[in-house]
């Protein structure tokens, strides 16, 4: 499907078109590259053109349409922009000219995450880890039209160059569109040493300025998942458990079903067994969204008790801070080195602080929805479909359908911040679909979204350390108390030896960990409460680097050291820190300020990539304000220097929320947050003066930059509102109106 679809209207059997595996496989890369058609759509398909197939991600049509298969869920972040660019930079075309679709079998294993082994995006990873492959898979097919030409024209493929899909013989000028070349190139075989670019050539990477699809946003024509219209389709709503794990005992449907339009209500059973899977919920279908959603409103539900009745979080960071000091709570150690505990036992002074942070909710722009339709052993999924290996999961669980006849229609979503990685939506369409035999299409209003649970954990920190006579540390202990990020989707992750898991403990992970000292202990104690976590944008950088980075600043202040200086003679990497220095500079570290005014530093590096983010407050109406974020930013090559800005600037709106608004609260087992109006997000008004720097530190690969820049803004305003106001702030959301 094209990035820039009209529309999302279907027909009944309608597809886009599959490989058909053929007796000789194309080869690219080395990889033997096929497709098996999916038994649902095998009937009544035309027979296959004479397209250019090289490799698993070009396509080139004898009419000069040229296709990028782009394998990563794009929820607005410039996925797609980047990852054309890679192949149409070395395919030598515009990147903007050419058709982005996604793939035709997405189970196939080119595009399967070399990490996860699942078909997923996420961890900011899609342009530094595909950043070799899909220039390679450009260079091949530009070599084998080249090829092609110079077999058409009996000449050398040296005499030939490429121009904006068209090849070149150098010496007439004579002139062949990649399409009238794709016949002949198909029938090549695929170089397996294909030179690439040189960067002094780039004509696309690290030049572009805008996304695609831009234009159809701004307007308002661009389609998301939430305008699919399928014939004869049915729009559902859930009401979900009020209380965690509790079950349906009763429904009266009777006032819901009088509504009209509404066609059916229907009981969803709770998938416990599932990790990750649904709670129990009851489902009203019908004709449009608002009849579904006033039939809601009309339904009367009884439910049994849970044992989740009782849950608070108002205690939970007391309960953490119990946990981390009984002796059964096991410590997984990831950074150490000397003996900091006996240090800190005979120091003459030691410097400890506790850090929380309580529970936040995704909140996409566009709230969660997908469309199922089930028919014939199958079942076909439209949506922004971020994890599809979930939807076969859900298909196989829920329905028993292989993943043979398991079609995906992904597109492009408003906005995910990690909700689109949760399964509970999957399940619950997959269930609905088979249970009408129609097209359904699940859609969640702000209050289901607040009140579905898989929710970033809540966390606690306490950091003690204490100083040398040179006021340098000389042992740190750091303990992070959380659940495991990945308990409700990755069974057996801890049969491990070490019982690590790496996304629980980013940034404070020996291959992370800023800083260091003659003595360092530094683990991550599990706590779990049951309560549903899921994953979120920047996972547990936020709580890690909020209390390392509130933290150093701190044994700084123990130390009478400037906080910058003080991080830099603990720190190694020196990309880091030229990244801090330059923030400082850029931010007048070190210079006189307004009278009234303050500056706090945080840094942090993530994903291959730096960051370092200076917060400017101001005494204002009897409160404080945030006057301006300066960010420097190390992502190596930026491959779309404007997506780049626009993500930095994105996290740190992400990070200001973290610093002075989010907040779930769980109440007898009840999520108190229904709608922006009791979780705040920020708001276009909210935005500081913001000045963003890219340095590119290294301009031979990428960094990943999507998720980069939130984690450090909660502590450098923390830091600022210290300095300005000699109060420390270990807990979000800041309340700044008090803080004086």
């Amino acid at each position: 499907m094209r990035n820039d679809a009209q529309t999302l209207t279907y027909s009944h059997g309608s597809a886009r078109r599959r490989f058909i595996k053929q007796s000789s496989m194309l080869l690219a890369a080395g990889l033997a590259v096929g497709f098996e058609l999916p038994n649902v759509l095998a009937k009544n398909l035309p027979e296959p053109t004479k397209d250019f197939e090289p490799n698993a991600w070009v396509r080139v049509l004898p009419d000069d349409t040229i296709r990028l298969v782009v394998h990563k869920h794009d929820s607005g972040t410039g996925t797609r922009t980047a990852l054309a660019a890679m192949v149409a930079e070395e395919l030598d075309v515009d990147p903007f000219r050419i058709d982005v679709i996604t793939p035709e079998n997405p189970f196939f294993a080119d595009y399967i995450h070399p990490l996860w082994k699942v078909f997923s995006t996420g961890g900011s990873t899609s342009v530094s880890l595909e950043y070799d492959r899909l220039r390679h898979a450009g260079a091949t097919a530009r070599a084998m039209l080249i090829a092609a030409a110079a077999k058409q024209w009996s000449i050398a493929p040296s005499a030939c160059s490429t121009d904006n899909g068209f090849v070149i013989e150098s010496s007439s000028g004579r002139r062949a569109s990649y399409g009238s070349l794709a016949v002949i190139a198909a029938t090549l075989p695929a170089p397996k040493d294909v030179p690439l670019k040189d960067p002094s050539q780039f004509k696309y990477i690290g030049k572009l300025r805008k996304k695609r699809g831009a234009a159809q946003k701004t307007t308002g024509a661009f389609q998301y998942s939430i305008d699919v219209r399928l014939p004869g389709m049915l729009v559902a709503v859930v009401t979900r458990a009020p209380v965690i794990d509790a079950r349906v005992r009763s429904v009266d449907a009777k006032a819901a079903l009088a509504v009209p339009g509404v066609r059916q209500v229907l009981q969803i059973p709770g998938r416990p067994d599932v990790l990750g899977g649904n709670q129990a919920g009851v489902a009203v279908l019908a004709d449009d969204y608002w009849s579904a959603h006033k039939g809601q409103a009309a339904l009367h539900i009884e439910w049994e008790d849970s044992p989740f009745t009782n849950f608070d979080s108002r205690e939970l960071a007391a309960r953490q801070a119990a946990w981390l000091d009984d002796p059964e709570a096991r410590v997984v150690p990831t950074v150490r080195n000397g003996d900091a505990d006996a240090i800190l036992k005979r120091g003459p002074r030691v410097i400890q602080a506790s850090y929380s942070m309580p529970y936040k909710a995704q909140n996409p722009l566009e709230p969660i929805n997908v469309t199922a339709w089930a028919k014939q052993g199958g079942i076909e999924y439209w949506g922004g479909l971020q994890v599809p290996s979930t939807a076969q999961e859900a298909a196989e669980t829920i329905g028993c359908i292989p993943a043979d006849r398991v079609v995906l229609h992904e597109l492009v979503s408003g906005g995910s911040f990690g909700a689109r990685e949760s399964k509970y939506w999957l399940f619950e369409v997959t269930w609905l679909a088979l249970q009408t035999g129609k097209p359904v299409k699940l859609m969640n209003s702000r209050e289901d979204e607040m009140r579905a649970l898989f929710y970033h954990a809540a966390s606690h920190h306490r950091g003690r350390a204490t100083l040398d006579a040179h006021g340098n540390l000389a042992a740190l202990q750091l303990r992070a108390v959380m659940p495991a990020s990945p308990e409700q989707w990755e069974p057996g992750y801890f049969d491990r030896p070490d019982r690590m898991d790496y996304s629980t403990t980013e940034a404070i992970s020996k291959y992370e960990f800023a800083y260091g000292a003659p003595n360092v202990d530094v683990g991550w104690v599990r706590h779990e409460t049951g309560v549903p976590t899921g994953w979120y944008r920047a996972v547990s950088y936020i709580p890690n680097v909020f209390a390392v980075e509130s933290f150093m600043d701190e044994a700084a202040h123990a130390a009478q050291r400037d906080p910058v200086e003080f991080r830099i003679a603990h720190m190694k990497d020196p990309r880091h820190v030229a990244v801090l220095r330059e923030a400082a500079a850029r931010a007048g570290w070190g210079k006189p300020l307004p009278r009234g005014s303050a500056l706090g530093v945080a840094t942090n590096r993530a994903y291959g990539s730096y960051v370092a983010v200076i917060a400017r407050v101001t005494r204002r109406d009897g409160g404080i304000a945030i006057e301006k974020l300066t960010c420097v930013a190390d992502c190596g090559l930026a491959v779309s220097p404007g997506g780049v800005e626009e993500q930095l600037y994105g996290g740190l709106m992400w990070g200001l929320g973290h610093a002075l608004a989010d907040r779930v609260d769980i109440r007898h087992g009840r999520v108190q947050q229904a709608n922006f109006d009791s979780y705040r997000v920020m708001r276009m008004s909210d935005m500081p003066d913001i000045d963003i720097v890219i340095v590119q530190g290294d301009r031979a690969k990428p960094g990943g930059v999507g998720e980069l820049s939130s984690p450090s803004v909660a502590p450098a305003v923390g830091n600022a509102v210290f300095r300005l106001s000699g109060k420390r702030l270990r807990d979000t959301p800041f309340d700044l109106r008090h803080a004086v």
